[in-house]
């Protein structure tokens, strides 16, 4: 008898995701008060004294209370620490050198890093008053910037004072998040988490010193684990959004929480099951002759599209059409926080191609559910946003694709009923 590299039996899977469903829920309430506790930001106007916008050859003044690295920073981090002498150093989104940050950190352990966010005046024709506060707004709620920056300007202080009505905004600077739980306990359970569905993870093991390699090879092994070992389409869903908690926890450290760390691997973890689960479909298509060299030529091609798009979307910069920013900014006006439209795109087309008897629109669909599974994996990979809020974005953004896949279905069997196929 062959032994499966996966269990085939749903009522083991679902006491797994039981069990550490019910864990992983009692922990989070633990973290919540702490990642509230971390939505402090302090404001300045960028002629403020306080801030340097730092090249390596401005005078670090008495006046100044934050040093920003801007882009190819050439120093020796022992000579920026002594220069710094106390003073909060930022770790810039966009504009910063945020390389060099994480050199000075690495060589120094100056633990003084607080993460910045910068509206450049030449960026100002973009916005009205109301989509400028939306971007002050997910600056701190999604990412926990502890320090904006801004221009001077009638829009820029009206946006300003809507930002108030639901931030305590001060000149002071929040201390970093130094959480220090003992991620390595969680990488463990999440490792187990792994195991108990794909047995041959226990190698990652190998690599437990080197800890950042070792949560994304047993990570990204784990999103091929929930898909594989369950039939049930929304139990590969539920999987995949305990697995994403767990790796979260995992990682849940100073470092990671202020930028100075990442989850390694994004786009590896991105491709790995959409690729793996197109060769497992239409490979097995193709020998059982369901399908022939025609089609699998035009899948290829949809599917290099499709792993480009993710390419090009991946991590916290990329690229975004107008229409899209429209689309996000109406359903955060409709949510608070918005749904991840990769999500709302491709989990739907999951779930439908459960629906469907042709084999290969079957396998279609799949494939691109499967952007929609890692995205979700992908989210809980970005420490700086707080657990509740991720957690409720990630949900609704489920639900919504849920109640997207039903009006599908209705329709479709309205469809069927008018045409009498059903």
């Amino acid at each position: 008898m062959k032994f499966p590299l996966f269990p085939k039996n749903e009522i083991y899977i679902n006491i797994i995701i039981t069990l550490f469903t019910v864990f992983i829920t009692i922990m989070m309430f633990f973290r919540i008060p702490n990642d509230r506790n971390n939505l402090s930001v302090a404001v300045f106007f960028d002629n403020d004294p306080s801030v340097l916008f730092y090249t390596g050859k401005e005078e670090i003044t008495e006046n100044v209370k934050i040093v920003i690295p801007l882009t190819d920073v050439e120093e020796n981090p022992k000579d920026f620490l002594n220069k710094v002498q106390g003073r909060y150093v930022g770790i810039m989104e966009f504009y910063g050198d945020i390389n060099f940050v994480q050199e000075f950190y690495q060589t120094t352990r100056y633990n003084k890093i607080v993460k910045v966010h910068y509206v450049k005046p030449n960026e100002l024709v973009r916005y009205n008053h109301y989509t400028l506060f939306k971007r002050f707004w997910r600056a701190v709620m999604e990412r926990s910037v502890e320090v904006i920056i801004i221009p001077r300007s009638e829009m820029v202080l009206e946006s300003l004072n809507l930002f108030k009505d639901f931030f305590q905004v001060s000149t002071r600077i929040p201390e970093p998040d130094n959480t220090n739980w003992n991620s390595k306990t969680f990488g463990i359970i999440l490792a187990l988490y792994v195991i108990l569905q794909a047995p041959f993870a226990i190698l990652a093991f190998i690599f437990f010193n080197d800890y950042w390699l070792f949560i994304s090879i047993i990570s990204i092994i784990g999103t091929v684990a929930a898909f594989f070992s369950s039939q049930n389409r929304f139990t590969k869903v539920a999987n995949i959004f305990i697995l994403g908690l767990l790796t979260n926890f995992s990682l849940y450290s100073f470092e990671y929480l202020n930028d100075l760390q990442v989850y390694r691997g994004v786009k590896l973890s991105l491709l790995t099951l959409p690729i793996v689960v197109a060769f497992s479909t239409f490979g097995n298509l193709y020998k059982e002759k369901r399908i022939n060299l025609r089609h699998i030529i035009a899948t290829s091609i949809i599917g290099i599209l499709a792993v480009i798009y993710m390419i090009l979307r991946s991590g916290n910069y990329g690229y975004v059409l107008d229409m899209e920013e429209k689309i996000r900014l109406t359903l955060e006006n409709i949510f608070i926080i918005r749904p991840r439209i990769k999500e709302l795109l491709f989990l739907p087309m999951f779930f439908l191609a459960g629906e469907l008897e042709n084999a290969f629109l079957k396998g279609l669909l799949t494939f691109f559910g499967t952007f929609g599974l890692v995205s979700i994996f992908n989210s809980f990979c970005h420490l700086k946003a707080p657990i509740y809020i991720v957690f409720y974005r990630e949900i609704t953004t489920v639900l919504v694709a849920i109640v997207v896949y039903l009006v599908f279905v209705l329709i479709r069997s309205m469809v069927l009923i008018w045409t009498r196929k059903k």
